[in-house]
């Protein structure tokens, strides 16, 4: 066991030995890079220096994934996980080829970065599986490069993981645009996805129970996200929990694009997701009429 402080004085605990845990029924496997030998344009961090961080009894590795594209904002975002007083947290950044001004950032905080990846990638979702893969802690989260994690964030998260460690995932308060978005809201899936606060800051997994699940499906443009998560409760019937509306994990800055589709393409899209999904085809159609009928009313007034 290894300790080091990062640039912003935090401790981080690290080992020699790289060790991947394996589970039953698992729909995808943790890689140590993923590298083949299609090497990235640029990648770096700290396992490919030997050093590498696993679970340890009462401190359970959290895996924090950054994905990035283009965002003015990311040194923000990486600051604010590496301000995070808990020791035993990873950070995998993957970037889809955002220039060389992005990797000189990399490059600056290369020894308080697990991984980093820079390469093409098939959009966000492409880029969330592979940080998924990459991840090796108890329990994993994402964290866009537009996104602040506030301190003591994962102090928070850990003392619900402690307290409740046979539920799957934990949904934590979150900011965006100076609202505080909070609650979770299981029996309403089946009408409506914005059950959590958000699917990122604030949205952590078990990465046991995420390979069960399987990664995001990329063949949906937007709300695959959503998509993973009625996965996660409807058809593997995981349990969560919410924390208070004062423990706010962070804030969400700029992230998600789906505001910038129009309302016909989004209700779509989940209708879509819904049907994959074997969603009850009446419940569907319930749903389809149900939120022009609301549409036409707003409009009305």
């Amino acid at each position: 066991m290894i300790k080091i402080k990062n640039k912003l004085g935090k401790t981080r605990i690290y080992h020699k030995k790289y060790i991947i845990n394996f589970y039953k029924d698992e729909k995808f496997k943790s890689k140590k890079t993923n590298i083949k030998d299609d090497k990235p344009i640029h990648c770096g961090g700290l396992r490919f220096k030997g050093l590498f961080k696993k679970n340890i009894k009462d401190k359970p590795l959290i895996s924090i994934v950054m994905p990035n594209f283009r965002c003015p904002d990311i040194k923000k975002a990486i600051k604010s996980v590496l301000k995070q007083n808990y020791e035993n947290l990873e950070l995998i950044i993957i970037d889809g080829n955002s220039g060389k001004k992005t990797v000189k950032i990399l490059k600056f905080y290369e020894k308080d970065i697990d991984i980093w990846i820079s390469e093409n990638d098939n959009g966000m979702w492409d880029a969330w599986n592979k940080g998924f893969q990459l991840a090796n802690g108890d329990y994993v989260g994402i964290v866009d490069s537009s996104n602040v994690l506030f301190p003591g964030a994962i102090k928070n998260l850990i003392k619900y993981i402690k307290k409740y460690p046979q539920l799957d995932f934990i949904c934590g308060a979150v900011k965006k645009d100076n609202r505080l978005y909070a609650g979770l809201r299981v029996k309403d899936i089946k009408r409506q996805f914005n059950i959590i606060p958000s699917s990122v800051v604030s949205f952590f997994i078990k990465l046991k129970s995420l390979k069960k699940v399987g990664l995001l499906n990329t063949r949906y443009k937007i709300q695959a996200d959503y998509d993973l998560l009625y996965r996660i409760i409807v058809k593997n019937k995981m349990k969560g929990i919410n924390t208070k509306s004062t423990e706010v994990f962070g804030d969400l800055g700029d992230s998600g694009f789906s505001h910038e589709k129009s309302f016909i393409f989004k209700l779509v899209n989940e209708l879509r997701i819904r049907f994959d999904n074997n969603q009850n085809i009446f419940e569907l159609i319930y749903i389809f009429f149900g939120r022009i009928f609301i549409k036409i009313l707003r409009m009305i007034r």
